[in-house]
């Protein structure tokens, strides 16, 4: 039984819209999840997917660009059916055949059956490989094996859990990036002190290992507190650090950031405020 519930929700949104326009500037040759989940869900209607997905297909049709995505084109196209696509359909819609492998962990069977039974239906499934497991050292140790052509999608939500090993999977990025290849790593947290202590983290890690080109952004919630938890969308605040990426890749994240606060001005979740604001913590841009 797959145990997932996370999809659709609001830091979905940001994600996937970021990862879907990033793929097709980027044309990796290698794509890589860490925690890939599935690939197609059956939606539920559920406040938190109402907050999410459902209200940005409502309000994106009021921007051209975010109408115009290729986000909002699959997932619109999807729910039509009331299925959601996850990371690992949206990177093989993107990406199809211009992609020689594609590399998907997760510790649940059943979601990489979900990618291979999607894959099937795209006939690509030559060009997959699964791996049901702890996905923190076995990508470490597969990294070098790989093209710097490689693109890393890294998604584990605490990026700062170390494993026996003394491994996080900001350790994963920060390996990945220093052999060149393009990564781009989703957290979350659900306080303002929760995203201090990552903040701090991110800046502490990436300045020691010589890693000084980078764009990070997140998106919060206007309502979250300091140490205090008032509702749960989902995910409170979410961030994308991203590395090795074209210059139009981080303007892009940076502009669809600013867009998704606009459409959510006056959101709600349940009774609550749904607005977001946006904070870029450190970005910079190669001459």
């Amino acid at each position: 039984m797959i145990t997932y519930t996370h999809f659709g929700k609001q830091p979905d949104v940001l994600k996937h819209l970021v990862l879907c326009e990033v793929l097709k500037i980027e044309k990796p040759q290698v794509y890589v999840e860490t925690n890939s989940a599935c690939a197609i869900y059956t939606m539920a209607h559920t406040p938190e997917q109402e907050y999410g997905i459902y209200h940005f297909l409502n309000k994106a049709q009021e921007d051209s660009i975010l109408k115009n995505s290729f986000y909002y084109q699959l997932e619109n196209e999807s729910m039509a059916n009331e299925n959601y696509l996850g990371s690992p359909a949206l990177a093989i819609k993107m990406l199809q055949n211009s992609v020689q492998r594609y590399l998907f962990f997760d510790l649940e069977q059943e979601a990489l059956n979900n990618i291979m039974s999607f894959a099937r239906k795209h006939a690509i499934e030559s060009q997959i490989d699964t791996f049901n497991c702890d996905s923190l050292n076995e990508v470490l140790k597969l990294l070098p094996l790989l093209p710097k052509s490689t693109f890393l999608h890294i998604d584990p939500y605490e990026i700062d859990k170390a494993n026996e090993d003394g491994k996080t999977y900001l350790d994963v990025l920060i390996h990945a990036t220093k052999l060149g290849m393009k990564c781009l790593l989703w957290y979350g947290y659900m306080t303002i002190n929760d995203k201090l202590v990552l903040n701090k983290y991110i800046s502490k890690k990436l300045s020691e290992a010589g890693i000084d080109n980078y764009t990070c952004t997140e998106l919060i919630m206007n309502v979250i507190k300091n140490d205090t938890i008032d509702c749960n969308p989902g995910i409170l605040g979410s961030g994308i650090l991203v590395t090795n990426l074209t210059n139009q890749s981080n303007w892009l994240i940076q502009d669809y950031s600013k867009k998704l606060v606009e459409i959510y001005k006056n959101a709600r979740y349940k009774e609550y405020d749904g607005s977001l604001y946006n904070d870029t913590i450190i970005k910079t841009t190669k001459s």
